[in-house]
């Protein structure tokens, strides 16, 4: 038979320091876990390897008013809540597999569980943390909650002060929309009076212009004339400038394609109230309007178009007074005969 020896009295206190310091060693990571189970700010409570709870520390119990008795009969792998959040495949994978695992966001009502139905519903925020044996298997889990209920009333609260803004911009961008066609409908109301075209007389048309001519009024201007010309069948078309203080090449131009389009249509235009600075700038553009009765004024025009409407009436009734006559008597039209 083997004799054993007896360790010296060296080589136990050699043994003894190893495990003071081993010891030490160990000590840092429990007053670790201490510090967090205790600390009063973190919720934590830990599962046995069947999802039972074993030990819940005080800041779990200040959250869901709970203590470790009412819990004797409830597992995290039963929760009808957590498995209705789709979390339940998470704690299988923390409780089977051993990993850790982070759980979404969730609103639990300890109330509503069937072994519980106690306590107050929180906004939670949670992990699970496996603890393994010396073989690998689980042997507890460790579940911290974080309550985010303050958060969770801050995203409630941003969403409804969001939805709110929205539905002031809907109202706001409506109203400004309705100001937008009432804007649309006097700028269409202002032009339809920048450009007023008048009945003067059976077949006589006025256009008195006011302002500065540009390209988009000369095309307004083009447009209400001629529909107006073919409206009344109108002949003659008085076109006054007397309001404008100031013409251009550009607008000269404009004004002596209105004078040819409505020509096309069988109306003669004249041209009334040319100032001597536009005179000049016609002659030095080239722009005269050949063959265009030019007038002093719109009343100048209107008298001078009733006075040739007049005497075409003279004429033309003088004509058939005397055609009339030399029927009535035929020897007036031979020469008078000798006696």
């Amino acid at each position: 038979m083997e004799q054993k020896t007896t360790p010296t009295i060296t080589e136990l206190e050699r043994e003894i320091d190893a495990l003071r310091r081993r010891v030490a060693e160990l000590e840092i990571p429990a007053r670790r876990y201490e510090a967090l189970l205790d600390g009063g700010i973190v919720s934590m409570m830990i599962y046995d390897g069947e999802s039972r709870v074993l030990e819940v520390n005080r800041r779990w119990e200040q959250l869901w008013s709970l203590s470790l008795r009412d819990v004797a009969g409830w597992r995290l792998l039963k929760d009808e809540q957590v498995s209705a959040n789709g979390s339940l495949p998470l704690v299988e994978r923390a409780f089977w597999r051993g990993e850790a695992t982070a759980l979404p966001t969730i609103r639990y009502d300890p109330v509503q569980a069937d072994t519980l139905q106690k306590g107050v519903a929180r906004w939670v925020a949670s992990s699970l943390h496996p603890v393994s044996d010396a073989e690998g298997n689980v042997a507890e889990v460790l579940q911290i909650h974080v309550d985010v209920g303050e958060l969770k009333q801050s995203e409630d609260e941003l969403r409804i002060q969001t939805a709110q803004l929205e539905a002031a911009i809907a109202e706001r961008t409506q109203r400004l929309e309705e100001q937008l066609r009432v804007s649309e409908d006097q700028q269409r109301a202002i032009a339809a009076l920048s450009t007023p075209v008048l009945r003067l007389w059976d077949g006589i048309l006025a256009l008195p212009l006011i302002g500065h001519i540009d390209a988009g009024r000369a095309a307004r201007i083009l447009d209400v004339l001629l529909h107006a010309i073919v409206d009344t069948q109108a002949e003659h078309v008085i076109l006054d400038v007397t309001g404008v203080p100031f013409m251009d090449a550009e607008g000269a131009r404009h004004l002596r394609d209105t004078v040819r389009a409505s020509s096309l249509l069988g109306a003669r235009c004249a041209i009334a109230g040319i100032s001597p600075a536009m005179a000049r700038l016609l002659i030095d553009c080239d722009l005269g309007f050949d063959g265009v009765p030019i007038v002093a004024s719109l009343q100048d025009g209107l008298r001078r178009l009733l006075s040739s409407r007049n005497g075409d009436r003279t004429i033309g009734a003088a004509g058939a007074v005397a055609a009339g006559a030399q029927r009535r008597d035929p020897a007036r039209r031979d020469e008078p005969r000798e006696r």
